[in-house]
């Protein structure tokens, strides 16, 4: 298992990405992801990235979230924030197996797809735990290797980049319950004497707070930009 990606939901795409832009990031437009009715950019680090994604037909996504919608709808209310984050794994359908079997709650696996303005089409296959908290993680694959894929991402990439993403910082009302809860899920030991929770590629911290989601990304490498946008904090790891 690899951190994926982070979703920041916004209210204004076109406004996050020039705020992103402006604090240093180089973000990419990305596209439209057919019948949910948002749309996404991405700042990439090969093979993770942030994926900055608005709702582009309010209609259309409260159809397809259901349930799920009046929460965003709030979080997008206040003016925006993170919501779930993405681990890439070599075999959903494995992972599901293997969650279920120890009493973990875990949608079956769906594809997915992003119609990107180049016209050509991003897909993959995800499931998502249930019943857990707003920041729960789900699980995604793009029908390759994450070798393969770290790979594609790195030759599609315009120039390397000087930045990473180092840890996500979630703000809960119990940090030491919540970092017990995902390492059940990612089947990792927490940190000795920490609240922090291992994963390739980003590390989890969990922080005492109210809001119940990540609220920042520390960034690694040489002096990352620092900042905030549409309720999340960017800083240096």
């Amino acid at each position: 298992m690899r951190f994926d990606h982070l979703m920041h939901w916004v209210p204004d795409l076109d406004q996050a990405i020039k705020e992103y832009g402006d604090l240093g990031f180089p973000v990419q437009r990305g596209g439209q992801h057919p019948g949910l009715g948002t749309h996404n950019a991405v700042w990439r680090s090969p093979p993770a990235y942030l994926e900055l994604i608005g709702v582009r037909d309010r209609f259309e996504a409260a159809a397809a979230m259901g349930a799920h919608w009046p929460r965003l709808e709030a979080l997008l209310a206040s003016g925006g924030g993170a919501g779930r984050f993405a681990v890439h794994v070599e075999n959903v359908q494995a992972v599901v197996d293997m969650l279920r079997s120890e009493g973990i709650d875990v949608s079956d696996p769906r594809p997915g797809s992003a119609k990107q303005e180049d016209g050509t089409t991003a897909s993959w296959t995800a499931a998502a735990v249930q019943g857990g908290p707003p920041w729960a993680p789900f699980f995604i694959n793009y029908g390759m290797s994450l070798a393969e894929r770290t790979k594609f991402l790195g030759a599609a990439e315009r120039a390397p980049q000087p930045w990473q993403i180092d840890r996500l910082v979630v703000e809960t009302p119990d940090p030491v319950s919540s970092a017990r809860w995902l390492s059940r899920v990612l089947g990792v030991t927490p940190e000795a004497g920490t609240t922090n929770v291992p994963l390739e590629g980003a590390n989890v911290e969990f922080r005492e707070g109210d809001s119940d989601r990540v609220t920042r990304v520390l960034i690694g490498g040489s002096n990352p930009p620092s900042g905030e946008v549409a309720g999340l904090s960017v800083d240096a790891g």
